[in-house]
């Protein structure tokens, strides 16, 4: 059968016409983000919120790709000002030796670039005590500059789905956890270079990316979001940079973990939670029915 289901998202057997309807809006010059809203809007893919799920439908788009279904078009070359902060992402920093470097000049925060993803991923992986692999549905990455000098990266993305210390500084319910989640945004990574040695720099990232964190993710996903929190490994940090950026402290995890796949656990570590509040009514306004609503 020539449109036998070759792909499934979101419950959508997609075959060959699908994939041929694909190819036709990327041949058609259409932008990649483009691409992705119109495949949401044409097989009926949203979330519970109302929102499309963008983000998703474009990591399944580059898995149609890798698997020889599609043929996306390569990126378009930015400006020369934008190439040479792409340099700085895609060069990884000195490893032998760790020479410390105190760079000079005006401080800048900005999102990441589409073409600078490589290179924040693989700084991510190697100075990041976590690692990374890659950002799964709604999520924005930040790059942090004194003068050219590359000094931080941060990634922002979901929140988790239970956390007893916000859920109950909340104030929510299950049903209104439930539909005003996608308000809380999560900082998954935070990575000021380990070269880099500048006094307080760390709380003013922090400052810096937080007045305006919410309007970014309007932009990109639609709405706002109106709450950030975060998880501090007591093994490993204090969480100095938070309270000095002003974050409250709202306690611990429990420090539960999940199973590995050889069946071992790891061993509990308990997390210190903080949270920022994005708006002055942040609480009401993530009890209300309608969260994002002014």
């Amino acid at each position: 059968m020539d449109d036998a289901p070759l792909f499934s998202f979101r419950q959508t057997a997609l075959g060959a016409s699908e994939c041929s309807w694909l190819q036709g809006q990327i041949d058609g010059g259409s932008q990649f983000s483009d691409v992705a809203a119109a495949a949401c809007h044409r097989f009926g893919w949203v979330r519970p919120s109302g929102e499309i799920p963008l983000a998703a439908c474009s990591v399944m788009l580059r898995k149609l790709e890798r698997r020889g279904m599609l043929r996306l078009q390569a990126a378009p070359q930015r400006h020369q000002e934008k190439t040479e902060q792409v340099r700085l992402l895609d060069a990884l920093g000195p490893v032998a030796g760790m020479v410390e470097c105190q760079p000079e000049g005006p401080f800048t925060l900005r999102p990441i670039a589409p073409e600078e993803r490589d290179g924040f991923r693989l700084h991510l992986q190697r100075y990041h005590y976590l690692g990374f692999k890659r950002s799964v549905g709604e999520s924005m990455g930040y790059a942090a500059f004194v003068g050219q000098e590359l000094v931080a990266l941060l990634d922002w993305g979901a929140a988790f789905l239970h956390c007893g210390p916000r859920d109950s500084h909340v104030g929510w319910d299950e049903a209104t956890r439930v539909r005003n989640l996608h308000l809380v945004v999560g900082n998954r990574r935070f990575l000021v270079l380990p070269w880099i040695r500048i006094p307080h720099l760390a709380s003013r990232i922090l400052a810096a990316n937080l007045r305006r964190l919410s309007r970014d993710w309007q932009a990109r996903y639609g709405h706002p979001v109106l709450l950030a929190e975060t998880f501090v490994d007591l093994s490993r940090f204090k969480g100095t940079c938070y309270r000095a950026a002003n974050w409250v402290y709202l306690g611990q995890t429990l420090g539960h973990t999940r199973t590995c796949r050889d069946g071992s656990r790891p061993r509990a570590c308990p997390k210190a939670v903080y949270v920022y509040p994005l708006a002055r009514d942040t609480q009401r306004r993530l009890r209300s029915p309608g969260g994002g609503d002014r």
